[in-house]
């Protein structure tokens, strides 16, 4: 079992909705600003960047939050929404030298066909970033980057009904072929006297994937709360349904729910794990202190 974290607070910067009568910014993507614990030691981690940073950079600075001391900046996947904002989070972050985890497919492009082709990865190349203050950190396998707090790397696929959306990518002849999204990955965070905590930027490896893999990677029997983005906004009520009743096997407790989420998954899930599941928003805060 990992060392855990004595403490963790997670706010969100970026999401679709900001709430109601919220002075904050929303936007399609996900940034979730992250502060752990342990002694007297603090260390942040951005995880994502939304797709445009000037509303992320708006909103924490609404909240009091200060960029230019972040640690780390994890990215959960290559599509544009969750890494667009990444080069100027890095000029704002100035000279502090920041340590950038991601798969190491970041810069691979992602097509999808629908309703036209485009590449809807990085937008952005690994140039744009040298000339910035940055150590990239490739995370194919689990890695721990604060004892407490890692990395999933890729996630073993094992459900049968998580399938990745209809995306593509070129293979080493230059043709156009199926993309799996093989660098989904998460952050797991244990917490002293609380568990592990799962956050995710769209769960295209499969939320239960995920939580499998969580439970394996800390030997915990349970997960104790899933905080990100679910990806079931164009899942059949059958698949959400699955994936609700999996979660429930899983020893699933809390659930935080945005950006890809979907309405039809909101309504489901709000009636089955009732009391236990919230929509989350720019601004949304979560604290075991």
């Amino acid at each position: 079992m990992v060392e855990a974290v004595d403490s963790v607070k997670i706010i969100i910067l970026a999401d679709d909705y900001a709430g109601y009568e919220s002075n904050l910014i929303g936007q399609h993507g996900f940034s979730a600003f992250i502060e752990v614990s342990r002694g007297d030691i603090k260390k942040r981690i951005l995880f994502d960047t939304g797709q445009y940073a000037a509303p992320v950079l708006f909103n924490s600075k609404k909240l009091g939050l200060d960029l230019t001391k972040i640690d780390y900046i994890v990215l959960s996947h290559r599509h544009y929404d969750h890494t667009g904002g990444l080069p100027r989070v890095l000029k704002h972050a100035g000279k502090r030298r920041v340590h950038v985890v991601a798969h190491p497919l970041l810069f691979k492009p992602n097509f999808v066909m629908k309703p036209y082709l485009r590449n809807v990865g990085v937008p952005f190349g690994r140039d744009d970033l040298e000339k910035y203050n940055v150590e990239l950190v490739w995370a194919k396998k689990p890695m721990e980057i604060i004892e407490g707090v890692f990395v999933t790397g890729e996630v073993p696929r094992v459900t049968d009904f998580e399938k990745p959306i209809e995306t593509y990518t070129f293979n080493e002849e230059g043709e156009l072929v199926f993309d799996d999204l093989r660098d989904d990955i998460s952050l797991v965070i244990d917490v002293k006297d609380y568990g592990p905590i799962v956050v995710t930027g769209c769960s295209h490896a499969g939320i239960v994937n995920i939580v499998k893999y969580a439970k394996k990677l800390t030997k915990y029997n349970r997960v104790k709360a899933i905080i990100g983005g679910l990806h079931l906004i164009d899942s059949s009520e059958d698949k959400i349904r699955k994936t609700i009743s999996c979660l429930e096997e899983e020893n699933v407790e809390t659930i935080r729910a945005g950006h890809c989420t979907g309405f039809k998954a909101h309504h489901l899930f709000s009636q089955i794990f009732r009391g236990i599941y919230s929509i989350i928003y720019t601004g949304f805060t979560f604290s075991t202190q």
